[in-house]
């Protein structure tokens, strides 16, 4: 009996020890305000990161921008037209006259602010066509020239046209 109950207080000495001896509520605290603060310097560490990068990325794009209107502003083709010109280069010719002024608007966003269409055919029989033309330019080798220029940049097949007024 005896060393039943001497095997009882040292069992309960023993197991007040053991929990006795884990970290107290304040470490605790401490631990998981240590754990809670990493976590924060680690959050604050990418969102710093992540401004870098869209910084850097704004700036990348910004630059790409800039190079591709340079290369749009290089790429414009040469050609000075003249209000009192007598040759245009025609480039399209269609039977809607709406389709041709959508063309008109595509070859003005292209640069060519001179585009027009000249309406062509006779109404009585229904031969009407709406011709796409570019210009006013003074003589025929600047036509020449422009038709060249179209024909490499966009492989648009065009003929010179006399303008007659």
């Amino acid at each position: 009996m005896k060393q039943w109950i001497l095997f009882l207080l040292i069992s309960t000495i023993s197991i007040g020890m053991l929990n006795g001896c884990g970290p107290s509520e304040e470490e605790r605290r401490r631990a998981e305000q240590a754990r809670q603060d990493s976590l924060e310097q680690v959050r604050q560490r990418q969102l710093a990161q992540q401004r870098k990068d869209s910084i850097a990325q704004a700036r990348a794009d910004s630059l790409a921008a800039q190079r591709e209107k340079e290369a749009d502003q290089q790429d414009q083709i040469d050609v000075s037209f003249d209000p009192d010109g007598a040759y245009a280069v025609q480039v399209e010719a269609w039977r809607s006259e709406r389709k041709a002024q959508s063309q008109v608007d595509k070859w003005v966003e292209r640069g060519f602010e001179n585009a027009f269409v000249v309406k062509y055919g006779q109404e009585e029989t229904g031969d009407v066509w709406f011709r796409v033309r570019l210009g006013r330019l003074s003589d025929r080798e600047s036509a020449q020239n422009l038709r060249e220029q179209l024909q490499e940049k966009y492989n648009a097949p065009s003929w010179i046209s006399s303008l007659g007024d």
